[in-house]
């Protein structure tokens, strides 16, 4: 029976005062190495009942990166598991992707997520379908506004090698007034000269994190990287371009302007050929072979999650570009599949992918008509060097235009989307260069408290 028969809204109750094995419970600190560290987020995995909380259908697992002083005091990446009745990722409440029974649910929203109690955590969810209407005509194609840590929060996030990444929350202005908050998370990278000299990507793209700007006329914007994956309002206008963010001061007060610039006409896209998939074998090969591998640590020493970064390889061999990405790690339990969470982006020749778990919730150039599509992902070896090879699977309801026959062929022999998210593919991002012998990379990635700062605010204040 549908779990999508009884309520319109559909509604859940999450909750974990439950005696289950399925609970799990960790925080993320500040500092990994230091158990007094400030707690600034946590892993969760919970129940979901039905409306009635009698009966169990799913259940719930993500993280998130808390904040004070905000109307919505987390950001946070989840997954909604209801077992063979389908799946919904979302990204803070903003539904990316549903999978089976909730595919109507896909750029969607989870409009309401009430909290009831917090010791035990009991929420109720409502979701709604997607209900898109024409932006407001009344807004310019190009919209700027500045942000400035003058007011805010910094916390960097530390792991043994140093700076990893960072939790900020900063007050945007326009016209001198502050018309909201600006408020994230990110991860840093070493360099690599594939992506900034030979593919020519600038700092300013390479970026990987959730910002959620919340306005105080109650709209918001979703970004996911630099990709604007959600917003509403006079916002709308701009979902599915990129921020464009100029440094104007960096110490000892950060401040950069923001520029947001309407899409480009269809008709500029068509302009781009688009990549055309080699029949019967794989699109891409990533492999730790010249890659960066490391783990994300709690207090304890036990592992919670990693950041990565691979060359990538066309099936011809030749080197097209670099997957650089973050996971968490949660228990395989009842409803769930052997997952990693997290965010990944490929830098490629002709275009790049944003990934969020294992969706496509962007991609430019010549990838384009992938958007909102699927990895599937084979992994064929572990040690000593870790190699998978990745099939693009367009989106079930492509209908674009310019979507070549070459692409939906390959489509169609992707299988069906429980085909396509194997187990072996969710557990790549695990996996992906596990343990110092499949980090072959020479560099070593160390900041100091005071340049991973600097660099961090460059980056995304």
């Amino acid at each position: 029976m549908s779990l999508l028969v009884d309520s319109s809204p559909p509604q859940f109750i999450v909750t974990n005062d439950t005696n289950s094995s399925t609970l799990f419970y960790q925080p993320i600190h500040a500092n990994s190495t230091d158990p007094q560290s400030r707690v600034i987020g946590e892993l969760y995995q919970d129940i979901i009942l039905d409306a009635s909380g009698n009966n169990r259908v799913g259940t719930h697992q993500g993280f998130a990166f808390n904040f004070d002083n905000s109307s919505t005091p987390y950001n946070a990446n989840d997954i909604l598991f209801f077992g063979n009745a389908g799946e919904l990722n979302l990204i803070d409440t903003y539904i990316l992707s549903g999978s089976g029974d909730f595919e109507k649910f896909s750029g969607g929203y989870t409009l309401e997520w009430k909290t009831v109690s917090d010791n035990p955590y009991i929420a109720e969810i409502s979701l709604f379908e997607s209900n898109v209407t024409n932006e407001d005509q009344t807004v310019l194609d190009e919209l700027a506004f500045r942000i400035t840590s003058e007011g805010g929060a910094y916390t960097p996030i530390v792991g043994e090698e140093g700076q990893i990444g960072q939790v900020f929350q900063n007050p945007v202005f326009q016209h001198g007034d502050q018309i909201g908050i600006n408020q994230g998370y990110s991860f840093l990278f070493p360099d690599d000269p594939h992506i900034s000299d030979t593919l020519g990507y600038t700092a300013l793209e390479l970026v990987m994190g959730n910002r959620q700007f919340l306005f105080d006329d109650g709209n918001q914007m979703t970004v996911l990287n630099t990709l604007v994956v959600e917003a509403s309002g006079p916002y709308s206008k701009f979902i599915g371009t990129d921020l464009n963010q100029k440094i104007i001061e960096a110490d000892p007060n950060f401040m950069a302007d923001i520029t947001l610039t309407a899409a480009v006409d269809a008709d500029d896209e068509e302009q781009i050929e688009l990549y055309t998939p080699t029949e019967g074998t794989y699109d891409f090969k990533i492999t730790s072979d010249g890659g960066y591998y490391a783990a994300i640590n709690n207090p304890e020493g036990g592992q919670i999650g990693e950041r990565f970064q691979n060359p990538v390889f066309s099936s011809a061999g030749e080197r097209i570009g670099t997957n650089q990405g973050y996971g968490f790690n949660f228990p395989t339990v009842e409803y769930t599949r052997a997952v990693a969470q997290g965010n990944r982006i490929f830098y490629l020749d002709g275009g790049t992918l944003n990934v969020f778990n294992g969706i496509i919730a962007g991609a430019t150039g010549k990838y384009r008509a992938y958007k909102g599509g699927r990895f599937s992902e084979k992994i064929v070896s572990y040690n000593p060097v870790f190699e998978s090879e990745i099939t693009l699977v367009l989106p079930a309801s492509n209908s674009k235009s310019d979507s070549n026959d070459q692409a939906k062929e390959k489509s169609d022999k992707g299988g069906s989307e429980e085909t396509d998210l194997s187990i072996e593919e969710d557990e790549m991002t695990k996996d992906e260069g596990v343990g110092e012998d499949k980090a072959s990379s020479s560099r070593i990635f160390v900041l100091s408290p005071m340049i991973g700062l600097v660099l961090a605010l460059l980056c995304f204040a």
